[in-house]
């Protein structure tokens, strides 16, 4: 008797089991961007385990799902795919709160070193005396003058206090000339091992500092 008992029980379980794995489920009350060739933004979405199964508008998915589908308002948040961002910097974003945006279009609207100077400019209007005034986000590529701003430029935004321009590849900086006196950059100062530090043609710093030559930089930085 044992033996139909467990298998009956062994029947049911899987019953049980196949109706949960097969539930389909719906998403509803949000924007559902397919980013598919057309770019669509549906409706709904119906997902069957782990499969999508149906997207659309909310009517052919509850066709699709059935009366015994298990509904999800999302209340207009939205869904997207599940994108793999293979190099990102999010926590950097905080950043910005401490510094000016020389950002270029399109994302920020920054064309010229005047421009840029200009900016910066304000920014220590409105900082303490003796404190740090710093920018992230110029592009020389983007510059009308395509070329890197130089200390002279940057002494141009102050120099009773240290100003640093900081590169859009993060690879490299400016600073002014008071910066570059603050950190014991001059004429005689060896680059570091992987570092540069691009001069003028008497050999004195122009301000530009490649990678491990801006550390001393940031050293010196309020964190």
């Amino acid at each position: 008797m044992r033996r139909p008992v467990f298998l009956a029980s062994l029947a049911l379980l899987l019953l049980v089991l196949t109706t949960a794995c097969s539930r389909r489920t719906i998403y509803l009350g949000a924007p559902i961007l397919t980013v598919d060739a057309d770019n669509r933004v549906a409706e709904a979405l119906g997902i069957e385990g782990d499969r999508i199964g149906a997207v659309g508008n909310e009517n052919e998915v509850r066709a699709w799902a059935g009366p015994a589908a298990q509904v999800i308002e999302l209340e207009g948040g939205a869904i997207v795919p599940g994108f793999i961002d293979a190099h990102g910097h999010f926590p950097g974003d905080g950043v910005w709160a401490g510094v000016t945006d020389l950002n270029p279009p399109p994302i920020g609207d920054l064309e010229t070193i005047d421009q840029l100077v200009a900016r910066m400019r304000e920014r220590a209007e409105n900082t303490a005396a003796g404190e740090w005034v710093t920018g992230m986000g110029y592009d020389d590529t983007l510059l009308a003058e395509r070329r890197h701003p130089t200390r002279h430029d940057l002494d141009r935004v102050a120099t009773d206090r240290p100003v640093i321009a900081r590169h859009v590849s993060g690879h490299l900086a400016v600073a002014n000339t008071h910066a570059l006196a603050l950190i014991g950059i001059d004429r005689d100062s060896v680059a570091p091992e992987g570092g540069v530090i691009r001069r003028e043609a008497d050999g004195q710093p122009d301000g530009v500092l490649e990678e491990t030559a801006m550390f001393a930089a940031f050293a010196k930085m309020p964190s």
